[in-house]
């Protein structure tokens, strides 16, 4: 069954990581032109998204290959950020492990009944195509404009890293390889001692904005990144 769902997970993440329709690339500049103002717009535009969800979109228990499927839902999840199947307004796109939507992507799938995200609770969980929603490196590769999806592990080898992170600008990443991504907005304080970020994280359950001590990062092992065809004004 292990190896079953490991070749369920390739599958999956293929799939996920296919060329955008036209209608996606012609709402979406390549990421050759795109400024740093459209990244971080992009990104907000991931944390503010509303949407409704209903008891079709909630699910705990195993998709059809046998995979731990829970959605980071309030009720099931035990998430104080989790969102309401009750028709309520939820904010944030949800997480997904190794998903990859698009905004118009996680809407249409939440109207037609997919689960909405999905927490890799158990340590053996592995990507569904049953459900919508973004992980860390899905955000990342989404507001960067690229038609696949990348890793915590493969944006290093695309990216130029920042030594003095003094250099950072929106739209870089913070990078812990296997770990975590985020994406860099601004300084949150005038001595440069926490960043405000933009990321989808297991702990929300959601895309959201947050703030860090720039020197923990750095202790726990992240790198600063920046995607070189992002325009640098």
């Amino acid at each position: 069954m292990l190896r079953f769902s490991v070749l369920v997970m390739l599958l999956g993440l293929a799939a996920c990581s296919a060329n955008p329709t036209q209608s996606e690339q012609a709402a979406a500049p390549a990421s050759q032109a795109l400024t740093r103002a459209q990244v971080i717009e992009h990104a907000r535009a991931y944390v503010s998204h509303r949407w409704s969800a209903s008891e079709a979109n909630v699910f705990h228990g195993e998709d059809r290959f046998g995979n731990r499927i829970d959605t980071p839902d309030a009720e099931g999840a035990t998430l104080a950020t989790g969102w309401r199947s009750s028709g309520e307004p939820n904010q944030g796109v949800s997480y997904q492990w190794g998903g990859f939507s698009s905004i118009a992507e996680f809407e249409a799938g939440v109207a037609s009944g997919k689960w909405a995200g999905h927490l890799p609770t158990d340590g053996k969980s592995f990507f569904t195509p049953q459900a919508v929603g973004v992980d860390c490196s899905g955000l990342v590769s989404r507001v960067w404009g690229l038609s696949r999806k990348e890793s915590t592990r493969s944006l290093p080898g695309m990216c130029r890293r920042l030594e003095d992170w003094g250099d950072l600008l929106p739209g870089d990443v913070l990078n812990r390889v296997d770990r975590h991504t985020m994406i860099f907005v601004e300084w949150a304080d005038s001595s440069h001692t926490k960043v405000r970020v933009i990321e989808a994280t297991t702990r929300e359950g959601r895309v959201h904005e947050s703030v860090h001590i720039a020197d923990e990062l750095l202790r726990r092992g992240y790198q600063a990144l920046r995607y070189p065809p992002l325009a640098t004004r």
